[in-house]
């Protein structure tokens, strides 16, 4: 049964249709979950006048957030996708599991480096208290932090068995750079090498 369910996935996943609706499905589902619907609820909360994003940033002031999560990660994802579908075989378990362990401790790190340095907006309105925007917030980002590192660890045991750089490691990770270049210039005025783990 099991060898049965592994035959009909892989040939799903095989299918040009339905590879080209994960990768869109992939693309969609990070601008509406990593923008969209912050977007929406940060105009929504401006029309109501909340004190929420009055006095906090919101989803909208930060450069990271429009083009980073509206546009480059989306399209990251999509790439990163198309990767993975075209590689399956080398999706195991275990590259899952580490994949989310990575996720987790990516996630983790900087929600607590939030919290130290005390960098607070309308998902952390106070050190050490995130409210619902920082959950949604936290899962998204333990998602793509999970996708993205299920990504590398597949791109380094194809890189190890092929013996060659594909071309979707330069477009990924040139996205995640200008991604976090866009995060630096939205804290322009925070130290950012306190981020940075000390050795």
């Amino acid at each position: 049964m099991r060898k049965y369910l592994q035959e009909y996935v892989v040939a799903e996943l095989t299918d040009v249709d339905n590879r080209r609706l994960i990768i869109f499905g992939v693309g969609f589902a990070t601008f509406f979950f990593g923008f969209a619907a912050g977007a929406l609820l940060n105009l929504y909360l401006l029309w109501v006048h909340s004190p929420l994003v009055l006095q906090l940033r919101a989803s909208l002031t930060y450069k990271s957030a429009i083009f980073g999560d509206g546009i480059i990660l989306p399209v990251v994802n999509m790439i990163a996708m198309a990767f993975l579908l075209k590689n399956w075989s080398a999706v195991k378990k275990r590259v899952v599991q580490m994949a989310i362990f990575l996720g987790v401790c990516i996630t983790v790190y900087f929600h607590v480096t939030q919290a130290i340095e005390g960098i607070v907006n309308w998902a952390m309105p106070s050190p050490w208290h995130w409210n619902a925007l920082g959950l949604w917030h936290a899962i998204y980002m333990f998602s793509v932090a999970s996708f993205l590192s299920l990504f590398y660890l597949v791109l380094l045991k194809i890189m190890r068995n092929k013996k060659q750089i594909p071309k979707e490691v330069v477009i990924v990770t040139l996205g995640i750079a200008i991604f976090f270049i866009l995060l630096r210039l939205d804290y322009i005025t925070i130290d950012l090498k306190s981020l940075v783990p000390q050795l």
